[in-house]
C-alpha cells in the first residue's frame, strides 16, 4: 500500500506537453493490481479557457443565446466542460456539447486552477452559456498544485509567497474567491482533492485555516452562495483520511467527492458499500460526486466502462448526494505516453458517437 501510494505521488500532475494549446485536465494515479492505470486520484478534467473561451466560444454566443434552451432532465446527474474535439473544439462542437450534456443531466460544472485563472469576464460566457441552455452552473477553484505528488500549493506568480500561510497568499485568495462568489454559481468549490495536502501538514493546516476564514467572509457578503470543498474518495479509502474531512466541517456546505474506481479492477470487484461507506463518516451532511469516471481504454473496454455506469445506481443507494457529476462527457486527445488511456473516459467518443455508456446514463433512474 506504501508502494502505490508513493508511485502515485511521483506520477501526480501531467506532463506538460500534455498542457498544449489547452491547459486542460490533470491525470494522477495509483497503480494497485492494474499497473497501466495511473490515478486513483481523481483525472481532473479541469479546461482552462484558452480555446474555450478566447477563440471558439466568441463564435459560439451569438449562435447559442439565439436558440431555444434545451429542456435539462430533472436528474442529479451533470457533466464536466467537455464538448467533442477537444483540443481543438468547433462552434458547432459546442452547440452539441450543451445538447448532449441537457439530455443526460441538469448541470455543468467547471474546474480551474488558481495558477491560471481565466478572467471574470471569461467565466460570465461559460455561465451565460451553461445558463441559457436550462443547466446549473458549478464552478471549482483549485489552488493545489497538479504535480510534485499534489502537495504543494499553486499560487499565481503575480501574487507571490509561496504558502498557504503567507499573508499576502490568504488575502489574494479570500480576493479570488469573493470574486467568484459575486458570479453566484450554483456551487462554488474552494478547493479540488485536499486531501491530498495531508502529505504535507504545514500547508494542510494552514489551508484549513484559510479555507475557514474565506468561507466566513464569503458568507458575510454573499448568504446564499453555497460553498464546497472536494476530496479524493479512492484514495480516502485506501488510506483512511476521514479526519481531513472532519477539519474542513466549518469551511462549506457540502462536501464533495471524486472518484475514479477502474484503478480497482473490473467494475463487479467494488464492493456493494464502495461509495456509501462516505455516509459512515458524514451521516447526514449534504454531499456531492464532483468527478465521477471510468476509462475505455484496454485494458478496460466500452462495455466495461458502460457495466460500471450500469452498477453506479445501485452504489449510490444510500448516498442521498446533492449531485453526481461525469468528468467527461466526450473523449478527449490531450494526454500522452503512459497517461493516454485517461483521453478515454467520456461516454462518448472524441467524434461525438455515443458510446456504450452513453445510452445507460440517458437512462439512468432516479438517482436519489
Amino acid at each position: 500500500m506504501k508502494a502505490a501510494f508513493q508511485f502515485y505521488c511521483r506520477h501526480a500532475g501531467f506532463i506538460a506537453s500534455a498542457r498544449s494549446p489547452v491547459k486542460p485536465m490533470s491525470g494522477v494515479g495509483v497503480v494497485r493490481k492494474r499497473p497501466h492505470f495511473h490515478r486513483v486520484a481523481a483525472v481532473h478534467f479541469r479546461l482552462v479557457p484558452l480555446i474555450l473561451v478566447l477563440g471558439v466560444l466568441c463564435l459560439l454566443i451569438a449562435r447559442a443565446w439565439a436558440k431555444e434552451p434545451p429542456r435539462p432532465r430533472d436528474t442529479l446527474v451533470g457533466t464536466s466542460l467537455s464538448p467533442a474535439h477537444l483540443p481543438f473544439p468547433s462552434r458547432a462542437d459546442f452547440d452539441t456539447f450543451f445538447d448532449e450534456a441537457a439530455a443526460i443531466g441538469s448541470h455543468v460544472t467547471w474546474i480551474c486552477e488558481w495558477e491560471s485563472m481565466p478572467t471574470l469576464a471569461q467565466i460570465k460566457i461559460i455561465q451565460k452559456l451553461v445558463k441559457q441552455s436550462g443547466l446549473k452552473f458549478h464552478f471549482y477553484l483549485s489552488p493545489i498544485a497538479l504535480t510534485g505528488g499534489r502537495k504543494s500549493p499553486a499560487i499565481p506568480t503575480a501574487v507571490g509567497g509561496s504558502s498557504f500561510a503567507d499573508a499576502a497568499v490568504r488575502r489574494a485568495y479570500k480576493d479570488q474567491v469573493l470574486a467568484l462568489a459575486a458570479l453566484s454559481p450554483d456551487y462554488l468549490g474552494l478547493a479540488t482533492e485536499v486531501n491530498f495536502l495531508a502529505q504535507n501538514p504545514p500547508e494542510l493546516a494552514a489551508f484549513t485555516s484559510l479555507a475557514r476564514e474565506t468561507y466566513d467572509e464569503v458568507k458575510q457578503k454573499y448568504p446564499a452562495q453555497a460553498i464546497t470543498i472536494s476530496f479524493q474518495w479512492d484514495l480516502m479509502r485506501a488510506h483512511p483520511q476521514f479526519d481531513v474531512v472532519r477539519q474542513f466541517a466549518h469551511s462549506l456546505d457540502v462536501y464533495s467527492f471524486t472518484s475514479y474506481p477502474d484503478a480497482f479492477g473490473k467494475p463487479e470487484k467494488l464492493p456493494a458499500d464502495y461509495f456509501s461507506l462516505v455516509r459512515k463518516i458524514l451521516p447526514s451532511e449534504p454531499l456531492g460526486f464532483s468527478e465521477i469516471g471510468w476509462s475505455s481504454a484496454p485494458p478496460s473496454s466500452e462495455d466495461e466502462q458502460a457495466k460500471f455506469y450500469a452498477q453506479l445506481p445501485e452504489l449510490m443507494r444510500g448516498v442521498r448526494p446533492a449531485y453526481v457529476t461525469l468528468a467527461l462527457l466526450h473523449d478527449v486527445d490531450i494526454f500522452k505516453d503512459e497517461l493516454a488511456r485517461l483521453n478515454a473516459v467520456g461516454i462518448r467518443r472524441i467524434d461525438d458517437a455515443p458510446k456504450k455508456s452513453w445510452d445507460v446514463v440517458l437512462g439512468f433512474p432516479d438517482l436519489h
